[in-house]
């Protein structure tokens, strides 16, 4: 009979070895030669050792074993693991139980999510933690509303983004519910959102857009602009108009897709809805490129004061000095928020000092006050 060594220096290699031998040695007297055959077997991969492996699992009296042991039916790899690694996650010994959890990861059955979801109130956070990372590698969405919850623990939210990543689309729903009217899982939520990837992106997008919590659509917004998917640009300005609250988040998403935004925010400009327009006039200010620098002087013509108001705003943040006339021109406009920002654009792009005379900067400073007066006479 060919010799193993426990230390696995001496003998043949372990690959070599017959499982049965090696499933025989799991009986040994010595816990450390049942350790070693148990990761003998492990790397060997035999099917014949999981039910023996099984038994080390539920029965030996060294928590290093039965832990040892779980790891090699997880990397092994079947079905009929299942069953005894569950019971294993209600072992005495923690080391057992995160091993247990492992091993249910790797294995990948869907009829161990409810039992590793009664795991999540385990005391100890490795076995919650190997718990949620089990959870994301099976990747089923029953899981999701559970690990979703979880990001309000500080403990473990890391592991559930990475866990809901993994999960993907089945948990953007279930996710979006633990965020609303918390500002604090925005910026987690969108990580997870992101790492989901492309394959996501529409349902992110459907989240933007659905307007039931404002931090929802903020994390969604922060999603789109680090995936850069040029599909979520319209979405990202019909956010924006809708909910000022979400205008930081989308403008910031808009500059990081950088070019390809413009044309969209462009077109919005010419929008039927007066606050699309104003919403693309700010993002055009954000983002910036001399390409906007038209589309915007002709919003200074716009019916609607706001529109033409934010279009003076957008054109001092651009600083094109292109923009001077026109701008001068705005400065004579009936509504003197519009004036306002037309004189402040002016400096701004360091407009010639003649550009507008003491006077006309008197009668802009006058109307204000008569628009704008704090205390009534």
């Amino acid at each position: 009979m060919e010799t193993w060594s426990p230390n696995g220096n001496e003998g043949n290699d372990v690959e070599k070895q017959d499982a049965r031998t090696l499933i025989h040695m799991l009986s040994d007297s010595n816990w450390l030669i049942r350790c070693d055959a148990c990761q003998a077997l492990e790397r060997l991969g035999d099917i014949l050792a999981v039910e023996p492996l099984a038994r080390l699992v539920l029965e030996d009296e060294s928590n290093l074993v039965r832990a040892q042991a779980a790891q090699a039916l997880g990397r092994i790899g079947t079905s009929q693991a299942v069953e005894p690694l569950v019971k294993a996650l209600s072992d005495a010994d923690c080391f057992v139980r995160a091993h247990a959890a492992q091993a249910l990861g790797r294995i990948g059955d869907t009829e161990a999510i409810e039992h590793l979801i009664g795991t999540l109130n385990d005391s100890n956070d490795l076995v919650r933690g190997r718990a949620i990372q089990a959870m994301g590698k099976i990747g089923d969405g029953h899981a999701a509303e559970a690990v979703a919850a979880l990001l309000s623990d500080k403990e473990m939210c890391i592991h559930a983004v990475h866990a809901l990543a993994r999960i993907g689309q089945p948990a953007i729903r279930p996710m979006m519910k633990a965020v609303a009217n918390n500002h604090d899982l925005c910026m987690l939520a969108a990580e997870a959102l992101c790492r989901m990837g492309e394959a996501a992106i529409d349902g992110i997008a459907e989240e933007l857009l659905r307007g039931e919590d404002a931090y929802i659509r903020m994390a969604a917004a922060k999603a789109l602009g680090r995936l850069r998917d040029s599909t979520a640009i319209r979405p990202l300005i019909e956010a924006a108009a809708g909910n000022y609250a979400v205008w930081g988040y989308a403008t910031e998403a808009l500059r990081e897709m950088g070019e390809p935004a413009v044309e969209p925010l462009v077109e919005a400009l010419n929008d039927v809805n007066a606050s699309t327009q104003e919403c693309a006039a700010r993002m055009l200010g954000a983002v910036g490129s001399d390409d906007v620098v038209g589309p915007l002087i002709d919003s200074l013509g716009s019916d609607e004061s706001t529109v033409r108001a934010t279009a003076a705003e957008a054109l001092g943040s651009i600083g094109d000095k292109r923009a001077v006339k026109p701008l001068i021109d705005a400065t004579r406009d009936t509504e003197v928020r519009v004036a306002e920002n037309a004189a402040i654009a002016l400096g701004r792009i360091s407009a010639p000092r003649n550009a507008l005379s003491g006077q006309d900067l008197a009668d802009i400073h006058i109307r204000w006050r008569a628009q704008y007066r704090p205390f009534s006479d």
